[in-house]
């Protein structure tokens, strides 16, 4: 997906003759710590409830001295993208501007962690894998066969970053669910494995602690 098909429209903007108090009531009814500013259709920047909080709140925001923060995206942005731009600038909404700077609208954190869940198959029913591996021996095609020989998919793969810079952390959502011939499978090929997590075993885990509630209850 990209940034002009994850616009919230339903988010309105702030102008700068709006107060600091209507802009926190707006964002309080939107959820956000931050909202855009616009002016004849051009964005001056982003504003911040903190921002708001240190100024006369009953002020107009063009009052306001230094404050706006000039972040955006392009409307061909990948979710990929704009996901790293809120992580690195701390963002809870991102505005969306063509390459004049006309606004064309503001993206959510919200809106876009749910829509890279819906899109990249973290919903779909499955397994998660986390693999260490050495930079030089990374190969996705081997790591794929391995997945397709035990009957799996690989439904969405990333790649972090490890301590030791000539290692890799490879994270797996694969669509098996009992996944201990898959894990056997991998570690017969050399990989490490950092760690597993399964729906089965977090639903026994949940029996299990309820089973012991049921006990302690003497029930």
């Amino acid at each position: 997906m990209i940034a002009s098909e994850l616009i919230a429209h339903e988010i309105k903007e702030l102008n700068p003759f709006d107060s600091g108090d209507t802009a926190l009531q707006r964002m309080e009814e939107y959820l956000v710590r931050h909202l855009p500013v616009v002016q004849d259709n051009k964005l001056l920047g982003l504003i911040s409830e903190d921002d708001i909080m240190d100024q006369d709140s009953f002020a107009k925001i063009a009052t306001y001295q230094n404050i706006y923060k000039l972040v955006a995206a392009q409307p061909d942005d990948h979710i990929l993208e704009l996901l790293g731009q809120i992580a690195t600038t701390n963002l809870t909404c991102l505005p969306v501007v063509d390459k004049d700077n006309n606004y064309l609208g503001v993206i959510t954190l919200e809106n876009l962690v749910h829509s890279f869940a819906a899109n990249y198959s973290l919903t779909e029913p499955g397994a998660i894998i986390v693999l260490e591996v050495p930079r030089i021996d990374y190969s996705m095609s081997n790591i794929s066969r391995i997945v397709e020989s035990e009957n799996g998919v690989i439904l969405s793969s990333y790649i972090s970053k490890h301590p030791e810079a000539n290692m890799l952390l490879i994270t797996l959502k694969v669509s098996l669910q009992e996944i201990q011939y898959l894990k056997a499978s991998f570690e017969r090929y050399g990989y490490t494995i950092k760690g597993v997590f399964t729906e089965i075993a977090y639903v026994d885990a949940l029996q299990e602690r309820y089973e012991s509630l049921m006990h302690f209850l003497g029930i």
